[in-house]
């Protein structure tokens, strides 16, 4: 496994897990059986690379880039937000079912999505802020500047195209910059206390 898990990995890790469980419920395997305790195992890194805001940006933002429009600027691009979100899952008719509606939704979403962004830049030594100011480089007319390094941008690309379907679905900028902002605080603090 890589040092940063990959969306494979974790789709992996579910797969295994699952098999595991079907050969327990189809052969009657109990207790401190070999497939009883691959199945916990897989369970528990599954939910751990799910768990990751990290891990989660970078599947947002594989699956960002892998659409046709998703680096295209200056005008970042609602439809490849909305690739990045259903590759972490948090489209599926469980979680529409959810909320009372749609805007709802993509609301909750982009906003988890940005705080988990947040949480990546972080490791890149930029904050929010910095994230935004960004977003605004690349909107402008003369777009990104050479120094921005790739995986830099790459983010930066991500979070202007959750923005734009935010926006698409009559959400200010603001709003989810605010509340992804808020999270990204809440969860910061709280790995800040356990440690």
């Amino acid at each position: 496994m890589s040092a940063i898990p990959t969306h494979l990995e974790y789709v992996a890790a579910e797969l295994e897990a699952r098999a595991a469980y079907r050969d327990i419920w189809n052969h009657g395997y109990i207790g401190d059986s070999k497939p009883w305790r691959y199945a916990t195992a897989a369970d528990a890194l599954t939910k751990e690379l799910s768990d990751n805001p990290g891990t989660r940006t970078l599947t947002a933002i594989r699956a960002n880039l892998a659409h046709p429009h998703g680096a295209r600027t200056p005008v970042p691009s609602a439809k490849a937000g909305r690739a990045a979100l259903r590759a972490l899952g948090t489209l599926t008719r469980d979680q529409r079912s959810k909320h009372t509606n749609a805007a709802e939704l993509i609301h909750e979403a982009t906003s988890d999505a940005v705080a988990d962004a947040f949480h990546l830049a972080d490791e890149y030594h930029l904050g929010p802020d910095d994230i935004h100011d960004l977003h605004d480089m690349r909107v402008s007319p003369s777009g990104f500047t050479d120094h921005v390094e790739q995986p830099v941008r790459d983010l930066v690309l991500l979070v202007g195209n959750l923005l734009a379907l935010a926006s698409a679905y009559g959400w200010a900028e603001e709003s989810v910059i605010w509340r992804a902002y808020d999270r990204f605080e809440e969860e910061y603090m709280a790995a800040a206390d356990a440690t």
